[in-house]
């Protein structure tokens, strides 16, 4: 295998983080040189892969989702749907575009690498690499987002569409929503004429642009892969960071009763209330409960059962495997953990993208979806139904097959050498093996 120089972005949000460090893991094995240009706080998770470290200077410096007072999103602080859309669309795709085609653009100057890896919403690094002349690929670490003809408008947890009136519908949420992204094609377009590029027609073009749009997970859970999809879009398979760490059951040998993991996210959206909920309703069932809460959940304010243990953190694949089921946010990281052991999901999505990972596990068959205003009440009634269920479980073993059958880290490496060897760099032309992403 030729030595390949990398030179990778990474925006550690949450669920986000573990894919692309597994990949930057699996580069670093092999004997490539990766360089990652991320944000202070997730500095000791790369460094731990043994890759070097450029923090961000001018992108949410400072930024760490887990705390309130360090989260640059803040979508958390409204309630309108529309108002939070709005947020993510500002913060997380806007904002970020300037600083990290600036940034990225002297990192490849000074490193002069043979292939730009970026998190799919960095797409800044991908005008620099284009500007650079270097193949850019893109990781995907949900499922293919990009609007596309046939497939429902993402963000909105929206059913797949089984009637001419529902498909109508939905490609009017989508030409709406191209609408609602046009200042992310506006600071895309700034950003590539400041570089000599011409413009684009949309945003998304310019991740069309890359060499590969690599996507961890499985095309079984992902209503995307239904329709022809462009042809460097790539299905890798999920990709997990290894773990040497078991987990030990708190409870004594002889107890049988059915676990159940609660795991309500990494990234802090004011969960508290749910949590309590969550507890509540499963405080007095027959079922062994343990809720791993992460550094974004206060656990002072909660009152677990007798039959709840509470700890600050344990791997999930420790633990899943032992499980039989997951109460989640329903973040894609999550999903793809627990439904890869063949654990079934009640999924409470919080908002940002969790709705449409949610409706994807639902229609798949492994899992439940309730609302996260759900009372203790409803949220007991899921759970019991859930544990009792036959159907879900055998969803979730069907899905345990689907993810298992490719390594996405092991998987991409091999995309990500053939690229930057040349001999797959395609430069995407949009339109020849697929639609572009939101045309009717």
């Amino acid at each position: 295998m030729p030595f390949v120089k990398v030179f990778q972005t990474l925006y550690a949000s949450s669920g986000n983080a573990p894919p692309q460090l597994a990949v930057t893991r699996r580069l670093v094995e092999a004997g490539h040189e990766v360089v990652v240009l991320g944000h202070e706080a997730s500095r000791p998770r790369i460094e731990a892969t043994e890759a070097a470290v450029i923090p961000f200077r001018t992108v949410h410096p400072t930024m760490d989702s887990s705390r309130p007072e360090t989260d640059p999103l803040l979508d958390w602080q409204v309630r309108s749907p529309i108002a939070a859309g709005h947020r993510l669309r500002d913060r997380l795709y806007t904002e970020p575009v300037p600083g990290t085609a600036a940034e990225s653009a002297a990192a490849i100057a000074d490193l002069s690498p043979d292939v730009v890896v970026l998190d799919f919403m960095l797409f800044g690094a991908a005008i620099a690499a284009e500007a650079a002349g270097v193949p850019a690929v893109a990781l995907v670490h949900c499922p293919y987002l990009l609007p596309t003809p046939g497939v429902p408008p993402y963000g909105l947890g929206l059913r797949w569409p089984r009637t001419g009136l529902g498909r109508a519908f939905q490609a009017a949420l989508r030409r709406i929503g191209a609408r609602e992204f046009r200042p992310v094609t506006e600071a895309v377009n700034v950003e590539r004429a400041a570089r000599g590029l011409a413009p684009v027609d949309d945003w998304t073009d310019q991740l069309l642009s890359a060499a590969r749009l690599l996507v961890f997970t499985a095309p079984q859970l992902d209503f995307a892969s239904r329709v022809p999809l462009p042809g460097n879009v790539r299905y890798v398979g999920p990709a997990f960071e290894p773990t040497e760490e078991e987990w030990t059951s708190p409870w004594p040998p002889e107890d049988d009763r059915p676990l159940v993991v609660v795991s309500l996210s990494t990234t802090y959206m004011r969960q508290e209330d749910l949590a309590r909920r969550v507890l509540a309703a499963v405080g007095d069932l027959p079922v062994r409960v343990l809720l791993t809460a992460g550094p974004a959940l206060d656990t002072s304010l909660l009152r677990p059962g007798a039959n709840t243990v509470v700890v600050p953190f344990v791997p999930h694949r420790a633990v899943f495997p032992q499980a039989s089921l997951v109460i989640t946010h329903a973040g894609w990281g999550t999903i793809n953990a627990g439904l890869s052991c063949g654990v079934p999901l009640v999924c409470i999505p919080c908002g940002r993208d969790q709705p449409d990972g949610a409706r994807r596990v639902a229609d798949a068959g492994a899992g439940v979806v309730v609302s996260k205003s759900a009372s203790e009440r409803r949220i007991r009634a899921a759970v019991v139904k859930a544990l009792e269920d036959p159907g879900l479980r055998a969803g979730a073993a069907r899905m345990a097959t689907a993810l298992g059958q490719r390594d996405g880290a092991e998987v991409a490496l091999g995309e990500l050498v053939d690229v930057a060897g040349g001999r797959g760099a395609l430069s995407a032309t949009v339109g020849e093996e697929g639609p572009r992403p939101g045309a009717e």
